[in-house]
């Protein structure tokens, strides 16, 4: 599912960010005293590295990613899929969305049906999308046992599949964050207006029309929504947006999880690019987009 925010999210919100590489492996073990599952991924140009357990109850998930690549965010994300939906399945639909919805001489229709498609037979959890020489830390809430995958999304189509065992519940089955988000139905974004630079949010998808990402992208003080969603047809401005930006991987209706925040302070725009799917069309073309600030 990256190449869908990549194919969109490069007309404007994606700002390039300069930095050091961090170290390939994957960071730091649990302290004794901490049993909350967590899984540590590393992501460099070639692999994906994965320390933690294989089997957890049902409830929350703690998500480390280092992204040691040199020039590309890495993506990573978690998906339940429905009986009889395999992962080949789901790589499968993701192609066909990609090539008919975003390459050049696709087939609408047929994308659109292939978007539907996966749409119907995955539960979206969430993740994050790491900008190159960050570390994110994230914690999904995984309500239902059963199998998942955590794999790799930051290519063309999702990749390196971990299979993650998941069963009966144990411990808080609710996240604690400092501020909210919410994805509404009509494609429009909802919660607080002020989320903490360096604190912890949630982003809840709330909406029955479609799964939902996140992009939080540091823009100009002063810039409108009305700019924003002019700048992704080419006739606003491109210099509203600034160093700083976050994200998370696709979210499913009734599912929260929760992002750790280090960006300056300041005006960002929140916006989703995941297609509608109806229409194909990125969401924040079709106005996702909201103006908050972060203290």
């Amino acid at each position: 599912m990256a190449q869908i925010k990549r194919a969109c999210g490069r007309v404007g919100l994606a700002v390039a960010i300069a930095g050091g590489l961090v170290a390939t492996g994957v960071g730091g073990a649990l302290a004794a005293n901490d049993t909350l599952p967590t899984i540590h991924v590393g992501m460099t140009d070639k692999a994906m590295y994965v320390d933690g357990p294989t089997s957890i109850p049902a409830g929350r998930l703690r998500l480390t990613l280092e992204n040691a690549k040199t020039k590309h965010e890495g993506v990573l994300g978690v998906v339940k899929l429905n009986t009889g939906f395999t992962w080949k399945d789901f790589r499968a639909g993701i192609k066909v969305v990609g090539q008919n919805l975003f390459a050049p001489n696709g087939n609408k229709k047929k994308g659109l049906k292939a978007l539907n498609h996966v749409i119907d037979n995955i539960t979206a959890y969430g993740g994050m999308d790491t900008a190159p020489g960050q570390t994110e830390r994230s914690t999904l809430l995984l309500t239902q046992p059963g199998t998942y995958a955590l794999f790799n999304d930051s290519g063309q189509v999702p990749r390196d599949p971990r299979r993650l065992t998941v069963g009966a519940a144990s411990g808080a089955q609710t996240l604690v964050a400092d501020a909210h988000v919410v994805a509404h139905t009509n494609r429009r974004f909802g919660g607080d207006t002020v989320l903490p630079a360096h604190g912890t949010i949630s982003f809840t998808n709330e909406s029955t029309e479609s799964p939902h990402f996140l992009n939080i992208q540091h823009v100009k003080n002063g810039t409108t929504r009305k700019q924003v969603i002019s700048s992704f047809s080419g006739s606003g401005s491109p210099n509203i947006f600034l160093e700083g930006t976050q994200g998370t991987d696709l979210v499913s209706y009734q599912q929260t999880m929760s992002l750790k925040l280090h960006l300056p302070k300041g005006t960002y725009a929140l916006a989703c690019f995941f297609p509608d799917p109806k229409t194909g069309m990125p969401h924040a073309f079709m106005g996702m987009v909201r103006i908050v600030h972060l203290k």
